[in-house]
Order: structure tokens, then sequence, then C-alpha cells
């Protein structure tokens, strides 16, 4: 008997020396690519920290890729991509924007590689054959305009005049799902904020207004929270999920009590017990960000899926990521369409005590 199981042994043992032989694992340079200053700059900085935890959780595994994360910090996106091309990036990952996420796949595609976007959310963007998203923010602007139907009649909408690529196909949405009222929609020049004075004046253009909607980053979003707040203190207000973040939260204090949005990230992620939110509280604690770790995740997650499916080049990637129809993220595994976008649930929160909590689960 002995005989038999070192003969079952040392044919186990021969049969993975071979397979390491024909098929050995090597690196994987994966650039990271995120605007390097102005106001997205700092959910571009969380993503990225987000994003190397989540290399560091995947070299934990043995017999697998090893992930070599180039961090490129540059405002130029043709720069960038070249500095990729250099450091013998096979893909990038980054965009945390749509605006920058339409430039960046645009000069990716000239030099055949393929963008996994970690925060790029328009429908714009829907087919493009090099971009790929894991988050696609796909109907969330028409859930919460079916949402507001129900009780609003009147609305004004506060944009961002930066991100139009975003801003847009989101106040489609939004409409569509609000039937036929349409918005008021101010649009902002710079996303710093606007005065009271003027605040005031874009409300009063229309009279009365049951509830308010923001489609700004997370900054801009919350100085105007507290404005509206000054002056109508009860007034229902929606976000897009864009600028939903814990920093937002922060910033707007205790006038963002009540604020809403329509996401597919769970605001109780670290709550949960999977093995990556275990990982990052061990090393990291408990104060963490569930949005830029959720997105962060599910990026590392769809590029994990294709390079296990394949040869480690550039077209063989691309080919790949085309391929996928299912990614285990997170909060569990996902829909992957044929654009390469993907449909995780949409979450239903709002801010209760400085965070954002979760009122219902919507299935995509």
């Amino acid at each position: 008997m002995r005989k038999v199981w070192a003969v079952l042994l040392l044919t186990a043992l021969i049969a993975t020396g071979v397979l390491f032989v024909a098929r050995p694992w090597r690196g994987v340079t994966v650039a990271i690519l995120f605007p390097a200053s102005g106001v997205d700059a700092p959910l571009g900085f969380s993503l990225t920290q987000s994003l190397l935890w989540a290399f560091d959780y995947a070299n934990e595994r043995s017999f697998a890729p090893k992930y070599r994360p180039i961090v490129i910090e540059t405002d130029d996106v043709e720069a960038g991509v070249r500095e990729a091309v250099d450091s013998g990036a096979v893909v990038i990952v980054g965009a945390s924007t749509s605006t920058y996420a339409s430039r960046l796949q645009k000069a990716a595609d000239e030099v055949g590689l393929s963008v996994i976007s970690v925060g790029a959310l328009s429908q714009a963007l829907a087919e493009e054959d090099n971009l790929f998203r894991p988050h696609s923010g796909a109907d969330e602007a028409f859930v919460m305009g079916e949402m507001l139907r129900k009780s609003v009649s009147r609305y004004t909408v506060f944009a961002s005049a930066q991100n139009p690529i975003y801003v847009v196909p989101f106040l489609d949405a939004l409409t569509t799902g609000m039937g036929s009222v349409r918005p008021y929609a101010a649009y902002l020049s710079a996303d710093g904020g606007v005065s009271r004075d003027a605040l005031f004046s874009v409300l009063a253009e229309i009279m009365e207004t049951d509830a308010v909607v923001l489609a700004l980053p997370d900054f801009s979003a919350a100085v105007i929270v507290r404005q509206l707040r000054y002056l109508y203190l009860d007034m229902p207000i929606w976000m897009a999920s864009w600028g939903a973040t814990a920093r937002f939260a922060e910033i707007a204090g205790s006038m963002g009590e009540g604020v809403r949005t329509i996401a597919s990230w769970r605001p109780d992620a670290l709550e949960t017990s999977h093995p990556f939110v275990r990982y990052v509280r061990r090393l990291y604690g408990d104060e963490l960000d569930p949005f830029p770790l959720t997105l962060a995740y599910d990026a590392v997650a769809m590029l994990d899926e294709a390079i296990s499916r394949g040869e480690i080049d550039k077209a063989s990637i691309t080919k790949r990521l085309s391929e996928i129809r299912s990614v285990g993220g997170i909060n569990g595994p996902f829909v992957v369409d044929e654009n390469g976008d993907g449909h995780p649930p949409l979450y239903l929160q709002e801010i209760s005590k400085r965070r954002w909590r979760l009122s219902e689960v919507i299935s995509p």
C-alpha cells in the first residue's frame, strides 16, 4: 500500500512540475493611471491606494501570476500611456471619471492596450472596444428617477460642466425614469461650488422645487449640500454615485443627513467576511472607505479572470476581457455584458450620522 501511495505522490509531483514548466508564472505589469491634479485627484488617490491593496492581496496566492503595478502620475493622458508602454504594461487600470476614461481609452487604443476603468460610470462609454468597466453605472439614474417620480413633480439638478460624458447620459436616464417630468438643470462651470446668492437665484427661477439632484464630484456636492440646507433645511437631496464617497459625508457633516444615492457598491461592504475585507482590515484597520475598495477589488477581479484564461500579453488580455460574462466581485458575482460592462446589484443608500447606510438592495 505504501508503494502505491508513493507512486501516486510521485506522479502528482511530476505532473505539477510539467505544468509549471509548460506555463511558468511570470509577472504581470499593470499601469495605474488617474488624474494627478484637479477636483478628481483625491478620488484618484483613494482608488490608487485601494488598487495597490487589491494587487497585494492577489500576490499573496501561490502558483499564480504576480502583479507588478506601476503608478503613473500625470495629467497628460498621452504621455501617461507612453510611459505605460515603456514600463512593459500589458493593461491599464484607472480612470476615475468618464471624461478622463474617454481620453484614456482613445490613447490606449492607438498602442494596443486595453483599459479597465475603475470609476467611469457613463453610458456613453458602453460600446468602446478596448474599455472594460466592472461598475458601469447602468440603470443608476433611471432607478433614481423611478423612485423620485413617486413623490416629486418638480426638481432641480446641479451638474458638473466639466464631465459632460457622464452628466448628459445621467440626466437623460434620470429624465426617462421620471417620465414626462423634466428637471431644471443648473450647470456649474467650475466644480468648486457656487455662492449662496447664486444658489438662491437658481432656485428662485423655478419658484418651488420638490427635490434636488446633484451630479457633481464629492467636494463640490458637499459644498452645495451645506448651502442648500441653510436655505431649505428639509429639501430632499439625491446625488449621483459619482460623488457619493466617505469624503462627501465628512465634508457635508451634519448638513448631509438624509442625502440619498443609488450606487453599485455597498456601504457596509467592510462588515462582510470576504477574504479581501479581512485582509485590509487586519493590515489597515476599520476606518476605510468601501467605495474605492469595492471598485478597486472588482477591477482587479475582472483582470484576474482574464489572466487565468490565456497568455499574458496585450492582445490576449484584451481578447479574454471581451469574453468575460461574470466576475466574482467583493459583494458576490455579477453579470458582464457583451460590451464589457458589469451590472452589479444597486443599493439605495442614505447618510445617517455622517456615514452612508444601506437602505435597500435593488436587483440589477
